[in-house]
Parts: C-alpha cells; structure tokens; sequence
C-alpha cells in the first residue's frame, strides 16, 4: 500500500533544490582615498551669465575639457561667491538650458567642498 509515485515525486524535488547552485554575496571593495580623488572636480563659480537671466554656473578647471556645467539645484549661499574655487562631482542631465541660459550643460553637483 506503499505509493510509489509520491516517492519518486518527492526525490525529485528534492534532488532539484539540492542541485540549485549557491550564489555568493560579494561586497564590492573600493577604497575611499581613490574614489574620492578619481570623482572630484574642480571648478570656479561663475556669474558671468548673470545679466542675461542665467544664475550661477561652474567653469570646470580642467586643460583637457573645460566646460560650463549650470547647477540643477541653487548653490549654498556661502559657495555662491564668484570666483570661488570649488570641488565637486557632477553627472549631466539630458534636459533643456533654464531661461537665459546659452552656453553649458545642465547638471547635478554633489560633495561640493571649497578648495
């Protein structure tokens, strides 16, 4: 009165969860000192654009690829100075230039530090 097929249904659920492999969890290593200096920026703060409607925009300081990056988000009072030199990372955005705005590329600043 045995039922054989139950067995046979059960070894092989259970030899198919047995065969799973395993996926190990590995935490990304990554050392701080070098992230922070691969991801800075630097760059001066700039009103240059100011008088036609475009607030404040970051000169990138870089010989290889100056550029213009116009800030999403309002800077800090104490970092909206002119002329202030700044560290920063930054990812661009793919959206319109704010009003007044003819030159640069709209983006995001994070970690932003004086120099």
């Amino acid at each position: 009165m045995f039922n054989y097929q139950l067995l046979i249904l059960v070894s092989f659920i259970l030899s198919i969860t047995a065969c799973k492999p395993k996926q190990k969890v590995v935490a990304p290593t990554v050392d701080t000192e070098q992230a922070v200096a691969k991801a800075n920026t630097l760059g001066k703060v700039s009103h240059q654009y100011r008088a036609t409607g475009c607030a404040t925009v970051i000169l990138v300081l870089s010989p290889n690829n100056p550029s213009v990056l116009i800030p999403k988000d309002k800077l800090a009072a104490n970092l909206d100075v002119d002329g202030l030199e700044i560290y920063f990372n930054y990812h661009t955005l793919r959206m319109p230039q704010p009003a007044g705005c003819t030159s640069g590329v709209p983006a995001v600043l994070q970690d932003i530090t004086k120099k």
